[in-house]
């Protein structure tokens, strides 16, 4: 039986590998929900290039995910990652 960790990578190699027309890169986001569903519309430039639907469950889940992984990367790197909050907050005080 397959360890987690090898399911875990051999998961994340098939995402690499999928074809161009299934990966996405994004700037913006939108996003909802229903009493079942989270709903995030991708943004590029502002523009909806993908919807994704999850349960609150998987929702929370990622959370967290990205949580750790952005805390790692502050740690390793030394470096703040802001918020868009942030960012814009920064940036309207500038001429």
């Amino acid at each position: 039986m397959p360890e987690p960790a090898d399911i875990f990578n051999t998961q994340l190699q098939a995402g690499f590998d999928l074809p161009a027309d299934k990966r996405f890169y994004f700037n913006g986001y939108v996003v909802g929900w229903s009493p079942t569903d989270i709903t995030i519309v991708l943004l590029l430039n502002n523009q909806p290039i993908a919807t994704l639907q999850t349960s609150p469950t998987i929702a929370k889940t990622l959370t967290k995910v990205m949580e750790g992984l952005i805390q790692d990367y502050e740690n390793r790197t030394g470096q703040k990652v802001l918020t868009l909050d942030e960012v814009t907050s920064a940036l309207s005080g500038a001429s």
